[in-house]
C-alpha cells in the first residue's frame, strides 16, 4: 500500500487529471445556472445539479434551530425574570388577554390573565393546522405554506360577549373559537393584518387588503388596505380601499411620486372607531395610523369625509387611542431609516394631541426612558382607568405597566426556558367589569383534557 501511494506520477498524468477536474468544474457550473435558469438544456441534470450545490445550504438549514417565533431582540432581558413580577404595594386592577407565543410549547397561546396576582383564569389554544385546513388558497399576498400552529400568531385578540374569542394573524383569516379553543366561525372573504377594534355594537374594524385594487393601473405587488368592517359573526359589513380614498381626496402625491415605487406606501395598522359624539368627531367616525406615512387620520365613511390629518411628530408609529372629547393619545414607536438601517430615537412615545389647543405632549416620557422601551416596530398601549399605562414592548417580548412617575407597577417577560424571549402578539386589557362578565361566561364552558 506504502509503495503504491508514493509511486511516481508522469507529469503529463497530473496535467490530465487537473484539465479533466476543471472540465468538470466548468460543465457542473454550467448545470447549476441551467437548473437555476430553468433553461431545461441539461434536463434532469440541470436539477440534479442544483440540489447538489445546495447540500452545504440545505444542512445549515437543517442543523439550525428554528428561530423565526423569537422576538426581535431576544436577549435584551435575559437578566430579569420570566413571566410576572409585581413592584410593591398597589396592583393594576382588571385583567389581560395575554397573546404570546410560548416557547416552551412551540406554539401561540391566548390566556386570560388577573392583573392582582397574573393567575391564568382561561386559556386558548389556537390550531392554525386545523383552523386554517379549508381556508381559500387564492390570494397573492400571503403564504399558506407559512401558516401553521407553529408559526401561527393570534394577533390582537378580542373576546366577544358571548365568550367568542376573535383572532387572526397578520395576513390572514378571522375566525371565532369557543372556550375550549374549537372553532365557531370563519370569515373567508377578504383577508386582515394588524389591530381588531370594537364597533360597540358588537362587531369590530380591522385593516385588511382590497385584493384586487380597484385602483387602476398599480402592479400586482402593490399592497392597497382596505378598512373592512366585521359583524359578530365574522360577516363582511362594509369594506372600502383605502388608496382610493386617498385618490378621492387629492392625496396621490402621498402614494405614488416619480421617486422609487413603494409598494406598501400606507401601511394602516389602526382602526380607532368613534362611539360617541364629541366637539371634534362623530359617532361613526374612524381614526386611522398610517404607519409608512407617519400620519393620522380621521374619516368619516357615511360621506367619504376626510375631517382631519396630522402627519407627526410621531414617526413610525402604532395605535392611536381616544382618551377623552378632545385628546387622542398616540404610541409613537419613533423609528426612523435613513439608509443605514433602522433605529429608534431613544425611546418609544406616548404622544397626546389635544384638538382644544392643537398642542402634542407626552405625559409618561419620564415612565418610557426609566424603563428603556423601544420597540422598532408593533407595540401598542392602553390607559388604564387610574392612569397606568399599559405598554407591550413587542420586539424585545416584554409587557409593562408603567405610572407617570415612572414607577414600572407590573412587569412581565415572554422568556422560554432556553432563556430566550419570544414574540408577543398584542395583548388587550380589559376592565373589572369587562373581566367578571367575561369569567361568569367562559366558566360555563367544561373543556376535555
Amino acid at each position: 500500500m506504502q509503495g503504491f501511494l508514493f509511486r511516481k506520477i508522469e507529469v503529463w498524468a497530473v496535467l490530465l487529471l487537473a484539465l479533466l477536474g476543471l472540465l468538470g468544474v466548468v460543465g457542473f457550473g454550467a448545470a447549476v445556472l441551467d437548473g437555476e435558469r430553468g433553461t431545461g438544456r441539461f434536463g434532469p441534470a440541470g436539477e440534479a445539479a442544483v440540489t447538489v450545490a445546495e447540500i452545504p445550504d440545505t444542512l445549515k438549514t437543517l442543523l439550525a434551530r428554528d428561530m423565526a417565533m423569537a422576538a426581535f431582540s431576544p436577549h435584551r432581558f435575559a437578566d430579569r425574570p420570566a413571566g410576572w413580577t409585581f413592584a410593591e404595594g398597589a396592583r393594576p386592577e382588571g385583567y389581560v388577554l395575554l397573546s404570546r407565543y410560548d416557547g416552551d410549547r412551540t406554539r401561540h397561546v391566548v390566556q386570560f390573565v388577573a392583573l392582582a396576582d397574573g393567575a391564568v383564569m382561561h386559556e386558548w389554544l389556537p390550531d392554525a393546522d386545523s383552523l386554517l385546513a379549508d381556508a381559500p388558497h387564492t390570494s397573492r399576498i400571503a403564504e399558506y405554506s407559512n401558516w401553521d400552529t407553529e408559526h401561527y400568531r393570534a394577533i390582537h385578540p378580542i373576546l366577544a360577549d358571548d365568550g367568542t374569542l376573535v383572532i387572526k394573524d397578520h395576513q390572514s383569516y378571522l375566525y371565532g373559537l369557543g372556550a375550549c379553543s374549537e372553532k365557531l366561525w370563519s370569515q373567508y372573504g377578504v383577508l386582515l393584518h394588524h389591530a381588531t377594534e370594537s364597533d360597540g355594537a358588537g362587531g369590530w374594524w380591522i385593516p385588511g387588503y382590497a385584493e384586487p385594487s380597484p385602483v387602476e393601473g398599480v402592479a400586482p405587488d402593490f399592497a392597497d388596505d382596505a378598512l373592512v368592517h366585521i359583524g359578530p359573526k365574522g360577516e363582511i359589513l362594509w369594506q372600502k380601499s383605502l388608496t382610493q380614498i386617498l385618490l378621492d381626496h387629492g392625496m396621490e402625491y402621498a402614494m405614488f411620486t416619480a421617486g422609487d415605487y413603494q409598494k406598501d406606501p400606507v401601511h394602516l395598522n389602526d382602526i380607532q372607531p368613534v362611539l360617541k359624539d364629541g366637539p371634534y368627531w362623530k359617532a361613526g367616525d374612524l381614526f386611522l395610523s398610517f404607519r409608512h406615512m407617519s400620519m393620522v387620520m380621521l374619516y368619516r365613511p357615511a360621506t367619504n369625509e376626510i375631517v382631519w390629518t396630522h402627519q407627526g411628530p410621531w414617526l413610525a408609529q402604532h395605535d392611536v387611542d381616544i382618551l377623552d372629547d378632545s385628546r387622542i393619545a398616540v404610541f409613537n414607536n419613533n423609528a426612523y431609516e435613513r439608509g443605514t438601517l433602522a433605529r429608534v430615537h431613544g425611546t418609544n412615545e406616548i404622544t397626546v394631541y389635544d384638538f382644544a389647543t392643537g398642542e402634542t405632549s407626552e405625559p409618561w416620557d419620564a415612565a418610557l426612558e426609566k424603563a428603556d422601551v423601544k420597540t422598532l416596530f408593533e407595540g401598542l398601549f392602553t390607559v388604564l382607568p387610574d392612569g397606568t399605562a399599559m405598554v407591550e414592548e413587542e420586539n424585545s417580548g416584554r409587557l409593562l405597566f408603567l405610572g407617570r412617575d415612572g414607577t414600572v407597577r407590573a412587569e412581565y417577560i415572554n422568556t422560554g426556558a432556553d432563556g430566550v424571549a419570544y414574540r408577543m402578539g398584542w395583548t388587550r386589557y380589559m376592565t373589572v367589569a369587562e373581566g367578571k362578565a367575561a369569567l361568569a361566561t367562559l366558566s360555563a364552558a367544561t373543556c376535555g383534557g
